[in-house]
């Protein structure tokens, strides 16, 4: 998402709080992929799309508790003169919803004048909200932090552009340790690419069939099935699939049956992250 969009959408943001609450932010800021937290207790949720529905995403006003919520909430119910809510129930839903829809409001009215037509869905409220799940996620991620003093308020916009997603490049990470399938997934998915994660080679062989990843970075040494058997029956099902073999050992008998695998490199335990990607990169050549 262009940076003048983001700008209108953080004026936005700052001005309608302002205005709706009399409460004015110390400071603004936009960030990139960089999530001050995973999980919401309560989030503000509008999801929106252009007119050509190329691109897609969602608005999302999240908050850490309900306790903040609540607060919100009731500067508004102040400024409009209303009975103060004093538990996260339909009223403070409501107040915080029309906060919400007045914020994205403006905003696309906005994009409207500099081209970028938009319509949006009336946000709602959800509760226990992870940002990273696709449901509330996107390709792309930008974080609206109104620095309140004590507190902060964070708007996120997710967008997803259809015609650059058919062109990412999708890679599935197999390693039974969480650390190496966090370190390498961080590290892909920076690089551009979409990424999904198995633990083993059984859950490998099911995502590989419903994900179609063009490479999957494979570990030899995993417990259930291991990462030759994997590739053997992933092969089975897909000629066209390719991997990269993690490993930490480097057996001449795991070697040669790799090689009939459409095995295209080896990484040696420990990663070493240009190495990896500029392996990866070449791969998908």
């Amino acid at each position: 998402m262009e940076p003048k969009y983001l700008t209108v959408l953080a004026d936005c943001c700052q001005k309608i709080f302002a205005e709706m609450t009399r409460t004015e932010a110390v400071k603004v800021s936009i960030k990139r992929d960089e999530r001050l937290r995973e999980m919401y207790a309560v989030a503000q949720v509008a999801p929106y799309e252009d007119f050509p529905k190329k691109v897609t995403g969602k608005f999302i006003m999240g908050f850490p508790d309900e306790r903040l919520a609540v607060v919100v909430a009731a500067a508004i119910a102040e400024h409009l003169d209303l009975p103060l809510p004093r538990h996260f129930d339909h009223q403070a839903s409501e107040l915080l919803n029309e906060f919400m829809n007045m914020v994205v409001g403006h905003t696309i009215t906005g994009w409207d004048k500099m081209g970028f037509r938009i319509s949006f869905s009336p946000p709602t409220s959800v509760r226990n909200v992870n940002i990273r799940d696709a449901a509330f996620g996107g390709q792309e991620a930008y974080m609206i932090v109104l620095d309140l003093g004590m507190e902060q308020l964070v708007f996120t916009v997710t967008y997803t552009d259809a015609n650059r997603e058919q062109l990412r490049r999708r890679i599935l990470v197999v390693d039974d340790s969480s650390i190496i399938r966090g370190i390498l997934s961080k590290n892909l998915i920076e690089a551009g690419f979409t990424v999904e994660v198995a633990e083993d080679g059984e859950v490998a062989m099911d995502k590989h069939q419903t994900f179609r990843p063009h490479l999957t970075v494979m570990d030899l040494n995993m417990p259930n099935i291991g990462g030759l058997d994997a590739m053997q029956e992933i092969c089975r099902r897909d000629r066209q699939a390719k991997f990269i073999v993690l490993t930490s050992t480097a057996r001449r008998d795991e070697e040669l049956i790799a090689r009939s695998l459409n095995v295209l490199s080896y990484v040696v335990k420990p990663v070493q992250m240009q190495e990896f990607l500029t392996i990866v990169r070449e791969a998908l050549e």
